[in-house]
């Protein structure tokens, strides 16, 4: 599984760093499970409207499933852990949601044939 981290708009470098980090091992203890499945992911940082603050931190993750698509999940808070967080928790639950209903559905179990006793007879 391959992260790729993407920061635009956060306050400062040393900021940005630790954002990428913090996003690249949450994503991973996160999709543990599901890691066969995942090719890429792409996570995207945007600050909505700057310097003036409020709910307006944007996380974008993309998820490439292979040879199953994409999925997107986009969020918005006041802050940017808690914005991946929440992209985290729905991109998760998307996923496992996309590979149940890619499911073959299970076959009917065969059902048994009643037999009959047999009278093997006595060989006197």
């Amino acid at each position: 599984m391959h992260i790729i981290v993407e920061t635009q708009g956060t306050d400062t470098k040393p900021d940005a760093r630790q954002l990428g980090a913090a996003s690249e091992q949450r994503l991973r203890f996160a999709l543990r499970r599901l890691a066969s499945f995942v090719d890429t992911v792409r996570v995207s940082y945007r600050d909505a409207n700057g310097p003036r603050g409020g709910v307006d931190k944007q996380c974008q993750v993309q998820l490439h499933l292979r040879s199953r698509g994409n999925i997107v999940v986009k969020t918005t808070a006041s802050d940017w852990y808690a914005a991946l967080q929440a992209a985290i928790r729905r991109a998760v639950g998307r996923v496992v949601k996309h590979l149940q209903q890619s499911r073959p559905p299970h076959a009917q179990p065969l059902k048994r044939l009643q037999q009959s006793p047999v009278d093997v007879g006595s060989s006197s």
